[in-house]
């Protein structure tokens, strides 16, 4: 009893609020208590991460606010262009941001990001009488360390194998890299060189005002201030941040993702399947993901998609590929250089031209590795058709260029009078420069159709499907084995299950095929209904062709017409659903009773597609989500009032948070200073983790995944330590004499400087690690994913580099190594 005794004298003085009941706490067993407040430190932690996202979503809704301006149109001197009157000058009205987002990002989005760290500092230095402490500077130094390697090396991994994300602004990453190791060699000179264990007044200003200036040098670097001819001046270039609506997912913006975008059509697919139309709701998903990849989101939409997902809320329905379009997209070229072996094939393994058009082109592409300079051999050679007689034999070099993906092998075709077979020859690649493969179609047929007969004319396919709404069907004929002369055929419908004059209308009509013409496309009208019926089907078929030509195997065909009313329909519950769920994810937009509604439902109130975990998650945090509730909305004052009560709840938890792990650390003997730089930096740093990985696999660029870790590690150094230093040494001067010991705000860390040391080197090594993967091509240059094996190797690397800063610094703490 004794001896618990002593450990509850050894927390009066190093806590403000913990243990609240000192007394009987004395009786528990140590190991007991240290369990206790294990298990009470992870729930606060739970508590805070909470919190700081409700704090990060007042931080988007204030820093998403737009303006509109006007901009004048090409016709802006009010010229019409017609024989209109004119009405004066035309512009157009758009929204801008207020907020510049490397503004946003190093202020109100690197706080939100650092709260618990930097209030954390700043409330032990005031709890402990304005004396420093261990636990505030070393959660700051190891959240950095953890940020750095820790995210840095699982963003690297989780990007998608054959897939790479580059840093866009780099010229903002530049300065934010500078002064995230600059920060740290400035705080090791305040502790260890300029004024040695002592901060005087005027270096937690200068700390402080290091703040400023990073903004102000990364805003200039955003804006391209330092070049001598920018390539915009800064009204356009504020234009590149012109605001992306929310979508609202009407039958019109899915209609637009089907019908016209690729991934769009896959939309399509999967709504019709094989004319079956399939679940809404999976529909409804993807066309959600689809917009949602249209549109830039900020740091805090992440952190706060996230957490909502970490604490068994909502969830983000981000759209993966389906296995049918696999295939396709293996297939399609690389052009962002994500591949460390460039593979050279011919575009399509067949090829067929005219006698008479005088030359083919054949295409060679390359996919995989494009970012550098490639070579391959190509040559002709003989199949039916003969060189000098059909053909005229070539062989060569293909080169590509550095970023080329495409090129074209031109052959000349001899044409004569006399009527042959079509006849083939053969192209082969071979022989690939050094880092070339040849891929599946290294060699190919190309087919010379003769020109010197009629030809054979029949349907390009068996069957064709359109839907009602299309308002015609469109049917290719085609002319093969020649395209001698003037040529007719007839074409006439006829009724299977479908109506002429209900449902289509007849045709019975002749084609003219010209001299040299080769395909004729015939158009028939289709009639659309508001009554839902089956499908209809029928026939076309060809007749009586002359001048010697004749009718091939395709010589009818088959036309389905799909009732769309249903079709239609689906549109519209899609578009319905596609709305409902992009409302779920606009920040700041809940009310208070919605609010209430969120928290007190698992995965958004959608149960039957919750996991267990999601309800695991759910109990965990409902005390908190029903607590924070109480926050006024986001929307409320623009923000503002969210934001200020939620910095001051992060605060409240932070100082249990700074009492728990002091009291841990005593329990267990383990000192402040290593408990800051593990458990502390751990807890705060993990939600900012599920964040970058979200936003690494989504974003088409590595600046919302890892972009902002360098000005949040620089912004915890000079407000994380600037505030609390300015307000302690300013304490201290005008309380205590000049002569007073008192008066010297003295550093009691020993093992600081050490830890900062460290973090410093690790940093510029994973900066340096960075800039290589940027600029090799074994890397895919790009900061993140590329080839397997190297983004493997370099995420290892940057785990290893913080093992090593946690044992060394550990170990340095309990003076077993010593420098």
């Amino acid at each position: 009893m004794a001896d618990n005794t002593s450990y509850v004298d050894l927390f009066k003085g190093s806590a403000m609020i913990l243990p609240l009941f000192e007394a009987s706490e004395s009786q528990w067993n140590r190991y007991g208590r240290a369990i206790a407040y294990l298990l009470g430190l992870s729930y606060m932690f739970l508590g805070v991460n909470i919190i700081a996202d409700v704090f990060m979503a007042a931080i988007e809704v204030i820093t998403s606010k737009t303006k509109q301006i006007k901009i004048a149109t090409a016709n802006a001197n009010g010229d019409n262009g017609d024989d209109t009157a004119n009405q004066g000058p035309h512009f157009d009205t758009i929204e801008v941001k207020i907020w510049n987002d490397t503004v946003s990002n190093l202020t109100l989005m690197a706080l939100g990001s650092s709260a618990p760290e930097i209030l954390l500092s700043i409330i032990e230095i005031v709890g402990n009488g304005f004396e420093p402490g261990e636990l505030g500077p070393g959660t700051i130094v190891g959240s950095a360390s953890f940020n750095l390697l820790v995210i840095t090396a699982i963003c690297i991994y989780v990007i998608p194998d054959g897939e790479s994300r580059r840093i866009k602004e780099i010229n903002v990453f530049a300065c934010t890299s500078f002064f995230a190791v600059f920060a740290y060699i400035w705080l090791y000179l305040v502790i260890e060189v300029i004024t040695p264990n002592v901060i005087e007044i005027w270096e937690g200003i200068v700390t402080f005002l290091f703040f400023p200036l990073i903004v102000l040098l990364a805003f200039a670097a955003d804006k391209n201030f330092w070049r001598k001819q920018m390539e915009m001046d800064g009204d356009w270039n504020q234009m590149q941040d012109v605001f992306a609506k929310q979508k609202t997912g009407s039958e019109e913006d899915v209609r637009h993702i089907i019908e016209t975008n690729e991934k769009g059509e896959k939309v399509e697919r999967l709504i019709m399947g094989k004319k079956q139309l399939k679940d809404p709701k999976e529909a409804a998903d993807i066309a959600t993901a689809e917009m949602l990849r249209r549109t830039h989101h900020s740091r805090a939409w992440y952190r706060v998609i996230a957490g909502r997902a970490n604490k068994g809320g909502s969830k983000v329905p981000f759209y993966n590929k389906p296995k049918d379009d696999e295939d396709l997209a293996a297939r399609e070229p690389s052009r962002n250089g994500d591949m460390t072996v460039a593979r050279i094939e011919f575009s399509a393994a067949a090829y067929s031209c005219m006698e008479n058009e005088g030359t083919i082109k054949l295409g060679v592409i390359r996919t995989g590795n494009l970012n550098c300079k490639t070579t391959i051999n190509y040559e002709t050679s003989d199949g039916t058709a003969n060189a000098g007689e059909d053909y005229v034999s070539k062989a060569g070099i293909i080169e590509f260029i550095e970023g080329e993906y495409i090129k074209t092998v031109e052959i000349e075709i001899i044409d004569d009078d006399v009527w042959e077979e079509t006849e083939t020859f053969f192209v082969r690649l071979f022989n690939p420069s050094r880092g070339t493969e040849m891929d599946k179609i290294c060699v190919t047929q190309v087919s010379i159709i003769n020109d010197d007969e009629p030809g054979i004319l029949q349907f390009q396919k068996p069957s064709y499907l359109y839907k009602e709404s299309a308002g015609m069907a469109e049917l290719v004929i085609e002319r093969n084995d020649g395209c001698d002369g003037r040529v007719t055929v007839r074409f006439k419908t006829k009724d299977i299950t479908a109506i002429a004059g209900k449902d289509y209308e007849a045709r019975d009509e002749e084609v003219v095929f010209s001299h040299g013409e080769v395909t004729k496309t015939i158009i028939i009208p289709l009639n659309d209904d508001d009554v839902f019926n089956e499908d209809k089907i029928f026939e076309v078929m060809l007749s009586e062709p002359t001048a010697g030509s004749s009718l091939g195997k395709s010589k009818c065909t088959i036309v389905t017409i799909l009732n769309d009313d249903d079709y239609q329909t689906l549109i519209t519950r899609v578009a319905n659903l596609t709305s409902v769920n992009l409302d779920k994810l606009v920040i700041g937009k809940e009310s208070w009773a919605q609010q209430f509604q969120e928290a007190l439902s698992v995965n958004g109130g959608n149960v039957d597609d919750a996991e267990p975990l999601d309800f695991i998650l759910h109990f965990l945090t409902f005390g908190w989500k029903v607590l924070f509730a109480c926050v006024p909305p986001a929307h409320i004052a623009g923000g503002w009032l969210c934001f200020c009560v939620s910095l001051g709840a992060i605060a409240g938890v932070t100082a249990i948070i700074g009492d728990m792990a002091s009291i841990l650390g005593q329990l267990l003997g383990i000192k402040d200073s290593v408990t800051a730089i593990t458990l502390v930096a751990l807890g705060t740093s993990l939600p900012d983790t599920f964040a970058s990985k979200v936003a690494a696999i989504n974003e088409d660029s590595a600046d919302a995944a890892i972009g902002n870790i360098t000005g949040s590690n620089s912004v915890n150094v000079f407000l994380g330590l600037g505030i609390p230093w300015i307000i302690a040494t300013l304490y201290k001067y005008f309380t205590y004499a000049a002569t007073d010991r008192r008066s010297k705000f003295i550093v009691t860390d020993k093992s600081l400087p050490f830890t900062i040391a460290l973090y410093s080197i690790a940093a510029i090594a994973t900066l340096l690690l960075l800039t290589w993967r940027r600029y090799s091509i074994a890397a895919g240059k790009a900061e993140l994913g590329g080839d397997p094996k190297v983004k493997k190797i370099c995420a290892a690397v940057c785990i290893t580099l913080w093992s090593i800063y946690i044992i060394c610094a550990s170990l340095y703490a309990y003076d077993v190594i010593k420098f």
